[in-house]
C-alpha cells in the first residue's frame, strides 16, 4: 500500500510538472511615475532548478480594489528567466497594487499558485505632503468595501483537520482584517455551559496556538476581544465523537510526530492499522506503518538530516487508504549557499565609480554557478524597500510557494531564526497548510493528472478557446480556419472531444490582429467561439488596505517623494527618450473645434471609392453571403463562378485589364484574405461596412492593391459598435494578439565620457539596476556602477537562484557623501 503512495505521488509531480515563479523587483515600494523594474524567475516545482515547461510568462499589475489589472506584460522566457518593467503613470492613483506573474500551465491548479506581490505606491507631489484629497477620492470604493467586511475574520485549526471528542487537540488561530492583515486580538474558548476552557492572543501578524480537549456532545465558541475593545463571538465546529489526530513537534535535529486514535463509541476496542507519509514537493522522505489501539499513542520520529529545505507535508491514512489527517512541519536548509558582496570601500563621493564583486559558494567553501539580479536603491527608513521581512526568493521558494493565500512579511521567519520566529512559522503553517492536490482525487484513478487540464504549456504565444453549441454544449471536432494576414496566410484546425482548441506558433514580435472562424463538423455556423482570456481578473477581489493619510505618513515617505519628482522632471529634461511625460496641474481651455472622426485602426486607407454600410441595406442579414450583398451595388465590380473550382471571382472592370486580368486584394478588419472562399464564410450579420477603393485610392497597398481593394469590415471588430439592436453572431471572433514585451534598458551613465559629466544625474532612488548578473563556478563576478549627484545611504540587493536549484540573497550598504 505504502508503494501505491508514493508512486501515485511521485507521478504526480512529475506528470503535473508544477511550476513556481518569483519576481525580484528593484524596491518595494513606489512613488507615482517611477519605473518598476523587476527580473522574472521560473523554476520547476520540485527542484528548484531554474528551468520550466513553460516559455511565455504574464505579468499582471492589479487596482487596489482588486477588479482591474491596471498594467500588464507579456516576456518571453529563457531558460526560466526574463526581465521587465512597468513605467508607472504619475497620475496612478495613491494605493496598494497586487503584482502577481503566473504561466499558462500555472493556471490549472487556480490562482493559489501564482507568484502575488503587495507593492505601495505613493503619489510623488511637489510638496512633501501627499495629496490626501486626491486619495480620498479615488480610494472612495476601496474604502466602502473595506467597511461592508470591517467584521474580523477569526478562525480556529486544530491541528490535523478535526476536532476529536476527548482527545488533547492543538488548535491554531488567525485573526484578519478585510484586507487580510493580521490582528492582535484576545480571546477565551467557552463550551454551551459559558465555562472557559483555554485562553489565547494573538501576536501582531495575527497568529497564536491553544490547546484543549474537547468533550463529545458539547458545543464550542470563542469569545474574542477586537481591536477597541469590541467583543464578538465566533462558533468552533462541531466536535467529532470519534476519529484521528495529528500532531508534529519540532524536537531539534528530529521532527517527532505523534498519532491519536478515538474508536467509534459501542464498538469494540480493537487495533487499527495506520500508514503515516511524509514528502518534500513530491520527494518522498519517511513512510512508516503500524497500529493503535484506543487511547494510545503512535510516535515516529523523522530525522532533519538528508531532508530537502522546505515545507514537510505528513499525511496519516487508514487502512483504506484514505486521507484522515494532514500536517505540514517546517525543515531550514542545512548547508544554504552562501553569497559574499564586497564593495571596494564602503564610503564614494558623487559620481564615483563602484566595483562590486558577487561570489556564490556552498557551505563548504566550494563555488557555485548562480544567475542572479542586482539592485542598488536609497534607504527610506519610512518606507518598506529598507525593512527586514519583505518577500525574497529564498522565502518565496521554500514556504509562501506552497501556501495558499496571502502570506505577510515572510522574510520575519528567515532573517534572524530564533525561538519566537520558529514558533511564529509553525503557527503559520498551522493555519493556513494548503496542498496542491487532494488525495482522494489521487487514488481514485491511475490516470495521468496532466490529461485533464485546460491550459498546456506554452512554448510561444498561444490562442485558446472552446467552440460551445448555442446551447452551451461544446462542440466535438469542429473546424477552425485561423487569419493572420497576408506574410502568414490561413490555418486550419480541429476541435478535441470537449470542444476545446489550441493555436501555437506566434512569434510574439509585433501585435497583430487575427480572426478565428468556425464551423460545425458539417459545416454548421450556429456555434459560438469563447477564447480563454489571457488576463483574468482574480476570483475573489479583495480591497486592499489603505495607504496612510497625509498626516499620519512618515516624513522620509514625503523626502522620498520629493526625490522621486525631481528625478522624473531631470529624466524629462536630459532623457527625452525615456518616454516619460510629466501630467501639469489643471488647465482652463478656453473655446472649442469640431472634433474630427476617428480614423479606424483596421485599414490603412482615409477613404474609399466607395462605401457599403449593412446598415442601410435593406434585409442584408437575409443575404446568402458578403458577394450578394456587393452584386449590382458597385458599378465596375463583376462576380461570377468559374467553371473549374466553383469558386467565386471577382473582378473590378477597368482595373482588372490593365493588371492583366488579377484580382482585387480581399481585406477582412484589416487582415488580407487568400481567396473569395474566405470571405463567403462570414455571414453578412457580422458586417459592419465594406469599402471599395479603385485605381489611384488603392495606391496604398501597393503592388497588392494593383487590382483594386474590397475590405471588409466586421461589427466585433469594431470595439465601438453598438449592439443593442443587433443579433449576436458568434461564429467567427477577431482577437488582438499580444507581443512580447521589450524591455528597456536601465539608465547607467558613463562619466569618463565629457558628454555625460556637463548633464545632471537623473537616478535618486534607484542608483543601479542589474536584471542579469550571472556568477560562473569558476569564481566571482563583477558589476559596476556610478554613484550620482545625491548624497545618502544606498542597499545593494542581490537575489537568485544557484545552478543546484538553491536560493542566494544578499545585501551591502553603501554611503554616499557630498565630499
Amino acid at each position: 500500500m505504502m508503494q501505491r503512495l508514493a508512486t501515485r505521488l511521485q507521478a504526480y509531480y512529475t506528470e503535473a510538472h508544477p511550476e513556481i515563479s518569483y519576481l525580484h523587483l528593484n524596491q518595494a515600494a513606489y512613488a507615482a511615475g517611477e519605473t518598476l523594474w523587476f527580473k522574472a524567475y521560473v523554476v520547476d516545482g520540485s527542484t528548484h532548478q531554474p528551468d520550466s515547461l513553460s516559455r511565455v510568462l504574464y505579468v499582471d499589475m492589479i487596482s487596489p480594489s482588486g477588479k482591474e489589472v491596471a498594467l500588464r506584460r507579456t516576456l518571453a522566457l529563457r531558460g526560466g528567466q526574463a526581465h521587465g518593467d512597468i513605467q508607472l503613470p504619475d497620475s496612478l492613483p495613491q494605493g496598494i497594487y497586487t503584482l502577481r506573474a503566473y504561466t499558462s500551465w500555472m493556471r490549472n491548479s487556480g490562482e493559489e499558485l501564482f507568484f502575488s506581490r503587495r507593492v505601495p505606491v505613493w503619489q510623488a507631489t511637489s510638496s512633501s505632503r501627499v495629496n490626501s484629497r486626491l486619495i480620498a477620492k479615488e480610494m472612495s470604493a476601496a474604502r466602502r468595501e473595506t467597511a461592508s467586511a470591517s467584521r474580523p475574520d477569526v478562525q480556529f485549526f486544530p491541528e490535523g483537520g478535526d476536532y476529536v471528542a476527548g482527545l488533547p487537540t492543538v488548535v491554531g488561530v488567525k485573526a484578519l482584517d478585510a484586507t487580510g492583515t493580521g490582528l492582535a486580538v484576545r480571546g477565551t474558548i467557552l463550551d454551551d455551559q459559558n465555562q472557559p476552557q483555554a485562553t489565547f492572543t494573538t501576536s501582531a501578524l495575527g497568529m497564536t496556538a491553544l490547546t484543549f480537549t474537547p468533550t463529545a456532545g458539547r458545543r464550542y465558541l470563542a469569545r474574542v476581544t477586537l481591536p477597541g475593545g469590541v467583543t464578538a463571538d465566533y462558533p468552533l465546529p462541531a466536535v467529532r465523537p470519534d476519529g484521528w489526530v495529528l500532531n508534529v513537534r519540532d524536537a531539534g535535529p528530529n521532527l517527532q510526530v505523534f498519532i491519536r486514535y478515538q474508536p467509534p463509541q459501542g464498538r469494540a476496542v480493537a487495533p487499527v492499522r495506520l500508514r503515516l507519509l511524509g514528502h518534500v514537493r513530491g520527494a518522498v522522505v519517511y513512510t512508516g506503518a503500524g497500529q493503535i489501539q484506543g487511547p494510545e499513542t503512535f510516535m515516529a520520529t523523522v530525522s532533519k538530516a538528508g531532508l530537502p529545505a522546505g515545507i514537510v507535508h505528513f499525511t496519516l491514512f487508514d487502512d483504506q487508504q484514505i486521507a484522515r489527517a494532514e500536517r505540514l512541519a517546517f525543515v531550514p536548509d542545512p548547508a544554504p549557499l552562501r553569497i559574499s558582496l564586497q564593495p571596494e570601500k564602503t564610503t564614494y563621493g558623487l559620481r564615483e565609480v563602484v566595483s562590486m564583486a558577487v561570489d556564490v559558494r556552498t557551505a563548504e567553501g566550494q563555488p557555485v554557478a548562480a544567475e542572479l539580479s542586482a539592485s542598488v536603491v536609497a534607504v527610506a527608513e519610512g518606507l518598506p524597500a529598507t525593512g527586514t521581512t519583505d518577500a525574497d526568493v529564498e522565502s518565496h521558494l521554500l514556504l509562501t510557494s506552497e501556501l495558499k493565500g496571502y502570506v505577510e512579511n515572510p522574510g520575519y521567519y528567515f532573517r534572524q531564526p530564533t525561538p519566537e520566529t520558529r514558533r511564529a512559522l509553525d503557527h503559520l503553517l498551522l493555519t493556513q497548510g494548503w496542498s496542491r492536490f487532494v488525495w482522494g482525487k489521487l487514488l481514485a484513478s491511475d490516470a495521468s493528472p496532466a490529461a485533464a487540464y485546460q491550459f498546456l504549456p506554452e512554448q510561444t504565444l498561444t490562442l485558446s478557446g472552446q467552440l460551445m453549441r448555442l446551447n452551451e454544449k461544446p462542440v466535438s471536432n469542429g473546424a477552425l480556419t485561423l487569419f493572420q494576414g497576408a506574410s502568414k496566410g490561413v490555418t486550419v484546425g480541429q476541435t478535441d472531444a470537449t470542444g476545446r482548441f489550441t493555436f501555437t506558433g506566434f512569434s510574439g514580435q509585433d501585435s497583430s490582429r487575427v480572426l478565428v472562424q468556425a464551423r460545425t463538423e458539417k459545416g454548421g455556423s450556429n456555434v459560438m467561439v469563447k477564447l480563454d482570456k489571457l488576463w483574468p481578473l482574480p476570483a475573489k477581489a479583495t480591497p486592499l488596505p489603505l495607504l496612510a493619510s497625509a498626516a499620519a505618513l512618515p516624513s522620509e515617505v514625503g523626502v522620498y517623494a520629493q526625490r522621486s519628482r525631481r528625478q522624473q522632471v531631470l529624466e524629462q529634461q536630459y532623457r527625452p527618450d525615456s518616454s516619460r511625460s510629466i501630467v501639469l496641474r489643471n488647465v482652463t481651455v478656453k473655446g472649442s473645434r469640431p472634433t474630427p472622426p476617428r480614423h479606424d485602426p483596421r485599414s490603412i486607407h482615409l477613404s474609399a471609392d466607395v462605401v457599403l454600410r449593412t446598415r442601410d441595406i435593406p434585409a442584408a442579414d437575409n443575404a446568402t453571403d458578403i458577394f450578394q450583398l456587393l452584386q449590382g451595388r458597385v458599378s465596375g465590380v463583376d462576380i461570377f463562378r468559374t467553371d473549374s473550382a466553383n469558386l467565386l471571382q471577382v473582378r473590378i472592370r477597368g482595373i482588372s485589364s490593365i493588371t492583366g486580368g488579377s484580382g482585387p486584394l480581399l481585406l477582412l478588419d484589416g487582415i488580407p484574405l487568400p481567396n473569395t472562399q474566405s470571405l463567403q464564410g462570414i455571414p453578412p450579420s457580422m458586417v459592419e461596412r465594406i469599402e471599395v477603393l479603385k485605381g489611384p485610392s488603392a495606391a496604398i497597398y501597393g503592388m497588392r492593391g494593383m487590382g483594386g481593394v474590397i475590405a471588409v469590415f466586421t461589427k466585433h471588430g469594431n470595439p465601438d459598435y453598438d449592439y443593442s439592436h443587433e443579433k449576436s453572431n458568434e461564429s467567427v471572433v477577431v482577437y488582438q494578439l499580444p507581443a512580447y514585451y521589450r524591455p528597456r534598458e536601465f539608465y547607467a551613465p558613463g562619466y569618463e565620457k565629457a558628454s555625460a559629466a556637463n548633464r545632471p544625474d537623473p537616478r535618486a532612488t534607484t542608483l543601479h539596476w542589474l536584471p542579469r548578473l550571472p556568477v560562473p563556478a569558476t569564481g566571482p563576478a563583477r558589476f559596476t556602477f556610478y554613484t550620482a549627484d545625491e548624497p545618502g545611504t544606498f542597499r545593494v540587493r542581490v537575489e537568485g537562484i544557484g545552478a543546484t536549484g538553491q536560493p542566494v540573497t544578499g545585501s551591502a550598504v553603501l554611503v554616499v557623501a557630498d565630499r
